[in-house]
């Protein structure tokens, strides 16, 4: 039997966490205003979850090419999830069923995914835990992962939130590097970030973007002038990548801080620099904040 949702509330914001449903935060509002876009429709598989909410990235962001992954001199061939191409993406725990692993409150919630070692091709062991909590101007999230088996893992961290999208929107982020899709989706390396993709200054959403920065100064601003109300996301040193998705014609957008850019490992593994990619030691752990903070003006 699925658990039910966990409801968190702290003032005019409002959380709600389905653990079963792949550890995913399937609302975040304030004042009744949706600030993600709240997932509807089927609540079985959390792999046939559709666009909405946040999800947690674990033990990868994005994709990794055609699913094989070069660490140490061996190749993994890990399980194509990304429907419609032949890569892996976005790791395991968006499409697990996680559980509470410490007593709730109305303001947090604390969720745990372990993953045995050699399914769906990743041979390596490990524990997620998620922390979810909510103030009166901000929600948080904790997001770590230790390494249970006794080789080194390749690991990166993030989350990936959809934001409501209003055609007065704006963006505003710093980087030091662009990583446009060269092959298909998947970069082949850093460049100067382009004069037309630069949000130093607050400037409208540029549609069609699926690409990383790197070098992110970890903060992101979104921006909705029509609301009054601007989403400030910040994340901790660790989080130097963040990755923009804005599909035209859609109801969202996606602002995700990662660690590493997409296909880290087989670009580091050719000798890019930059990307983000590190092995985890057995029994290491690694650990990330997200903050995303409420502004008024």
């Amino acid at each position: 039997m699925t658990p039910p949702p966990i409801q968190l509330s702290a003032g005019e914001l409002e959380a709600t966490v389905e653990p079963a449903l792949g550890g995913r935060i399937t609302a975040f509002r304030r004042s009744g205003v949706d600030l993600f876009v709240p997932v509807a429709g089927d609540r079985g598989e959390p792999a046939r979850v559709g666009a909405g909410g946040c999800f947690p990235l674990v033990p990868w962001s994005n994709r990794i090419r055609d699913g094989r992954l070069g660490i140490g001199g061996r190749t993994l061939e890990l399980a194509a999830t990304e429907t419609g191409a032949g890569h892996a993406i976005h790791g395991h725990g968006r499409r697990r069923a996680w559980t509470v692993s410490a007593d709730g409150s109305p303001l947090s919630v604390r969720m745990r995914y372990a993953h045995p070692a050699g399914e769906e091709g990743w041979p390596f062991a490990y524990t997620a835990d998620q922390t979810v909590s909510l103030g009166d101007d901000a929600l948080s999230i904790t997001l770590s992962v230790e390494n249970t088996s006794s080789d080194a893992m390749p690991v990166g961290l993030g989350l990936h939130p959809y934001l409501a999208r209003t055609p007065e929107m704006g963006l505003w982020f710093e980087a030091a590097s662009a990583w446009p899709p060269i092959d298909g989706k998947l970069p082949a390396g850093p460049q100067p970030v382009p004069a037309e993709l630069d949000f130093s200054e607050p400037r409208a959403v540029v549609s069609g973007l699926d690409q990383g920065f790197g070098g992110w100064n970890g903060s992101v601003h979104a921006i909705w002038p029509e609301r009054g109300l601007a989403l400030a996301i910040h994340g901790g040193a660790a989080l130097n990548h963040l990755i923009v998705f804005t599909p035209p014609d859609r109801d969202y957008l996606c602002l995700e801080p990662v660690t590493h850019c997409i296909d880290a490992a087989n670009l580091a593994a050719r000798g890019v620099g930059g990307t983000g990619h590190r092995m985890l030691q057995a029994k290491e752990r690694l650990a990330v904040t997200v903050r995303f903070q409420i502004e008024v003006f």
